[in-house]
This record gives C-alpha cells, structure tokens and sequence, in this order.
C-alpha cells in the first residue's frame, strides 16, 4: 500500500511537471486572452454588436464573438509576429466565420502600442483602403 501512494504521488509530481500551455515556448505578452475593446475605421469609432476576443497560443490563432451567454463562433488561423509587424491569416476561406470590422482572411497588421495589458493594432483593408484600428485589453 506504501509502495502504491508513493508510485501515486510520483506519477502526479511527473504529469505536472511535464504538463505545459505554452506549445514551444514562452511567447511574451501575446499568450491568453485579449479582449477587443474598441474598433475605429477610418479614425470613427465603430459600434461593436457582441464581444470579440483574440487568442494567442504558438502559432495558433483564434478569434471568438460571444453574443449574449450562451452564444460564441470563432475562427482559426495562424500568426506570426516580426517587430512592429503581426501577421493574422486564415488559411481555409470555408471555416472562417467572424464577421468583424476590416479582418480579412490575410491581414498585415502594425502593432502601434503595446505593454502587458493593452495593445493597439492598425490595418488598412485591401479592398478599399481604409485604416482600422483594434484596441485590445488582456483578460486575466
């Protein structure tokens, strides 16, 4: 019995320590949860119906709306960072579902500010050359 709880405890002490939520590292402010507070188009703020959320994990990206309690869509892609720039792409047109102001399937976007609990994003959608701006407010 002795023999078993040690066994026990160490298997725990090994799946902890080997457990992790960061795939690949440690990739700064941008791991969790970001929550948009405020999208601007063409310098006028715009109304946002619902609350939508930015995801970092590795190179994983995922954007959520949530309506009301119970509802949510979201999205996957990818993203990549260089600098000042952030690279937010959805590779499969079929499964990208968030209708949000200015994103696109591909976007380039400038990080314009940055610390541990805010973010600003600026882009200029293809289509018709206007610039967005994305606020963000890290959630705890």
């Amino acid at each position: 019995m002795k023999k078993t709880a040690i066994y026990i405890i160490l298997l725990f002490i090994l799946l902890t320590l080997g457990s992790c939520t960061r795939n690949h590292g440690d990739i700064g402010i941008w791991f969790g949860t970001w929550q948009v507070e405020q999208i601007t188009e063409g310098g006028t703020p715009r109304n946002v119906d619902g609350n939508y959320f930015f995801q970092f994990q590795n190179k994983v990206f995922r954007v959520s709306k949530v309506y009301g309690h119970e509802d949510l869509i979201e999205s996957f892609g990818t993203w990549e960072e260089n600098g000042d720039k952030m690279t937010i792409s959805f590779p499969d047109p079929e499964v990208f579902y968030i209708l949000m102001p200015g994103l696109e399937a591909h976007n380039d976007f400038t990080v314009t500010t940055t610390s541990s609990c805010e973010v600003t994003f600026t882009k200029t959608e293809s289509a018709t050359g206007t610039i967005y701006t994305y606020r963000l407010r890290k959630n705890p």
